[in-house]
């Protein structure tokens, strides 16, 4: 049976780990152009947690939130958490009743990984990676 080097299986380990998560961005965009609330939640947290490891404390709560109550009519971007989120989605009257905040805080937590992904170079690769160079001609 063959030994593989522990670099070849990180870099291998890495590509998979990009990948399911380009996946589910792709999943993202796709249930938020159809306002398909319950697939866009759930994929959101399956995105949360594949990049909850990198989160730092301050931006892991930025992005879960905390367990307080929070007031839905008078929704402040402060409020945009996936705990907030889920507070709306699993009662049925306040989904329908807040179908549109619940949008709104979707766009808005989702826009918030997307950000903290792309500070850590999740999504677009650093300009000081080497195979960044090859599109600076």
């Amino acid at each position: 049976m063959p030994q593989f080097k522990s670099e070849e299986s990180v870099f291998n380990m890495a590509m998979a780990y990009l990948k399911r998560i380009d996946k589910l961005l792709s999943l993202c965009a796709i249930y938020s152009m159809k306002g398909d609330i319950d697939n866009w939640t759930s994929t959101l947290r399956a995105v949360y947690r594949e990049i909850s490891i990198k989160l730092i404390k301050a931006e892991d709560e930025d992005i879960r939130g905390t367990d307080k109550e929070f007031d839905v009519t008078h929704i402040k971007p402060i409020d945009v958490t996936l705990n907030n989120i889920n507070t709306l989605y699993n009662d049925l009257r306040m989904r329908k009743k807040y179908r549109k905040e619940l949008l709104f805080l979707l766009d808005q937590v989702e826009i918030k990984m997307r950000q903290v992904m792309q500070k850590k170079n999740m999504l677009l690769p650093s300009r000081a990676d080497p195979r960044f160079a090859v599109l600076e001609r």
